[in-house]
């Protein structure tokens, strides 16, 4: 039996109302638990801690898509935080069902492609809509719900181990609770940290979707309460949190998938900027993640080649331990690892530069090619010289890269303030 959470924007809305209800009837009736927020998040809302809690622990999800879904911002950051849950490994079942005559075309429209590639629950052509039959085919679907959703991907170990850092503060009940409200907890929801088996987990929840600042600030609360050791690997791994969760989840395959010439360009001047957006998108695995990053630059006249002549040597050397062609060979669990390589030139790419990277994954098709590009990203006509590339958004600004490197700064050095010694 799982917890089954319900993404909607029912609110107003007769039949998607009456889908949601019979849903949730035959869920409880099943001894399914349906998470359901009815109260509706506006534009400029702040996540409520019960649905971060909720999003990151379910062992299913339905999507209800009608019109107002589509031009929903919640319902996509949902989707969004259940699709990356997917793509790190969680044997998350997700159903999108679809309302309003909608199309897959306009779930692709609305942003939400990733969800095309799985089989919607729709009303049947030319047929009347029907609340309990729509809701019957969702249901039918439930056989297939795995034991637990969460356990070994790398999300749920990160939360973990956020988790148990966050544990040692237990005996000081009145920390964590502070430190929850420096997360913008509401009062009623802080009993669930202090009061309740899983309180840490229900707070390590929290820092999936805080902004930097209050992540920040929460740090500082907890910091005094905390062993140095601990407070080490705290700060380390909430160091990248401050990437925005929709660019994490673009740096990753889609879910169940091996990467195929997957190019990345993200706006920033830093390999260590590029470095945390893959942190991010990982949980900050140590298994089954590499990441090498090269930055020289062509002297001669054949940019290209010397371009692809250094790279191809370069990922044979970082990622093989090849220093000679004799040794050359890939070996047998390539595929058990997503290999991610950061080229930073420090200077933005031309078409002579995207030539090159398509070169470079016709060699190594399974590579992740992360390119930054400066302060702007490239204009359409280098963009369209890539093949297969992404643009890892919302845009960074100079001063977003800049005030990272700074609080990444003040977070490495947190152990020695407290200790006097900066």
């Amino acid at each position: 039996m799982g917890d089954v959470f319900i993404s909607h924007s029912a609110r107003g809305d007769a039949f998607a109302m009456a889908v949601l209800q019979k849903i949730e009837e035959g869920l409880r009736g099943t001894s399914h638990t349906p998470l359901v927020d009815q109260s509706g998040i506006e534009p400029g809302d702040e996540w409520r801690p019960e649905l971060v809690d909720w999003l990151a622990r379910c062992d299913a999800a339905v999507v209800l898509l009608n019109e107002a879904a589509l031009r929903s911002h919640w319902v996509r950051r949902e989707v969004n935080i259940l699709m990356w849950r997917r793509a790190l490994g969680a044997p998350l079942l997700v159903v999108p069902v679809l309302l309003d005559g909608l199309t897959t075309g306009a779930v692709k429209h609305a942003g939400l492609e990733e969800l095309r590639p799985i089989q919607f629950a729709r009303t049947a052509r030319d047929a009347e809509p029907d609340a309990r039959s729509l809701a019957d085919k969702v249901l039918g679907r439930f056989a297939e719900l795995p034991r637990a959703a969460t356990g070994r991907d790398p999300m749920s170990v990160w939360l973990s181990r956020l988790a148990l850092y966050l544990s040692e503060a237990r005996t000081e009940p009145g920390v964590l609770a502070e430190a929850a409200r420096e997360l913008k907890v509401e009062p009623e929801f802080r009993a669930h940290v202090t009061g309740r088996h899983g309180g840490c987990l229900f707070l390590a929840h929290q820092f999936l979707v805080a902004p930097p600042e209050r992540m920040e600030k929460a740090l500082d609360v907890l910091a005094p309460s905390l062993q140095d050791q601990t407070i080490r690997r705290l700060t380390s791994a909430l160091n990248a949190t401050w990437v925005d969760e929709e660019a994490a989840r673009g740096a990753l395959p889609a879910p169940g998938r091996q990467p195929h010439e997957m190019t990345l360009l993200l706006n920033a001047f830093s390999h260590s900027t590029a470095e945390q957006y893959i942190r991010r998108a990982t949980c900050n695995a140590s298994h089954g993640f590499e990441t090498k990053t090269i930055g020289s630059l062509p002297v001669g006249e054949d940019r290209v080649g010397e371009r692809i002549r250094t790279w191809e040597d370069a990922v044979w050397k970082e990622f093989f331990d090849a220093d000679s062609p004799e040794e050359r060979m890939l070996p047998n669990d390539l595929g058990s690892r997503t290999h991610y390589l950061v080229i930073n030139e420090l200077r933005p790419p031309d078409a002579e530069f995207a030539e090159a990277v398509n070169l470079l994954h016709r060699a190594f098709s399974w590579l992740i090619i992360l390119v930054t590009t400066g302060t702007a990203p490239p204009d359409d006509k280098v963009r369209s010289a890539f093949k297969n590339a992404v643009l890892l958004e919302p845009l960074l600004t100079a001063e977003d890269e800049k005030t990272a490197a700074l609080r990444s700064k003040r977070l490495r050095q947190l152990p020695d303030r407290l200790a006097g010694l900066c």
